[in-house]
């Protein structure tokens, strides 16, 4: 049997996630977005605007392809 190969999904506009994308994915203020794009980005210790996509996904254990396509509509 061969194996079943999964296709990633491409991410649309980039792989970093912006404080509006947060904002979509969890239906809060973007002031509530900001403080967690920051907080994460401090935890992680990663560069101002530089938090991807896979990183935030792999922090909150979220399905990276379901945060795709639940963000590609929006980009």
């Amino acid at each position: 049997m061969e194996k079943e190969e999964k296709k990633e999904i491409r991410l649309k506009g980039g792989i970093y996630i912006t404080p509006k994308d947060i904002q979509v994915l969890s239906n809060c203020t973007i002031q509530q977005a900001r403080l967690e794009h920051q907080t994460i980005r401090d935890i992680l210790e990663v560069e101002r605007t530089k938090l991807t996509v896979k990183a935030y996904c792999e922090y909150f254990k979220l399905d990276y392809d379901l945060v795709v396509s639940y963000l590609n509509p929006y980009r």
